[in-house]
């Protein structure tokens, strides 16, 4: 393959993340067009993003971190669901906040199909529950799989869970990457 075509595909890849961006958000303005305080959340983590990406340096991993610990819980999961949009795939953002069944959101997979979501804003362990409750409304409700998002630490209990339950945890530098790179795990659902 010689360097054009490798620019070409580069230059396709990015034109299909910018439409499916553009295609997400519209989608879920018109979804939420009657939720003026969750509209405003959405807002307010679009600034949160802004904010994170100009973090760079030595440290920026644990700065980022930090920072999110401190953001309101509403709005860290409109974080993780405005930067899944950023990295191209189409979102479906929850039109609730509570009664949500466990789910904050879910997107669009086109290796998998339909992935629910799950953040949760943490300061020290995760409680191997949550994730394990997780788990179970995404076999319940019969998505593909799962993103669990969190900025705590996981213990080696939560990873006992996650073989076969097609759910990837995002936290520490993979959450970081999600969230600065635009960059999404690949999802191995055998």
């Amino acid at each position: 393959m010689d360097d054009r075509s490798g620019a070409g595909h580069s230059t396709v890849v990015v034109r299909r993340r910018w439409i499916l961006t553009f295609v997400s958000r519209f989608v879920n303005v018109l979804r939420l067009r009657a939720r003026p305080a969750h509209r405003a959340n959405v807002r307010r983590s679009r600034k949160v993003l802004r904010t994170l990406r100009s973090f760079v340096g030595k440290g920026c991993t644990a700065r980022s971190l930090a920072y999110l610990r401190r953001i309101e819980p509403l709005i860290f999961e409109e974080v993780i669901m405005s930067a899944l949009e950023d990295a191209g795939v189409l979102v479906l953002r929850s039109c609730r906040y509570s009664g949500d069944g466990g789910v904050d959101g879910a997107f669009w997979c086109p290796e998998a199909g339909w992935m629910a979501v799950q953040a949760k804003r943490y300061a020290a362990h995760i409680d191997r529950q949550h994730v394990h409750e997780f788990v179970n409304v995404v076999r319940r409700m019969q998505y593909a799989g799962g993103v669990f998002a969190h900025t705590g630490r996981s213990g080696t209990g939560v990873y006992e869970i996650l073989p076969g339950s097609g759910i990837i945890l995002y936290s520490g530098d993979r959450l970081i990457e999600l969230i600065k790179e635009r960059k999404l795990a690949h999802w191995r659902l055998t």
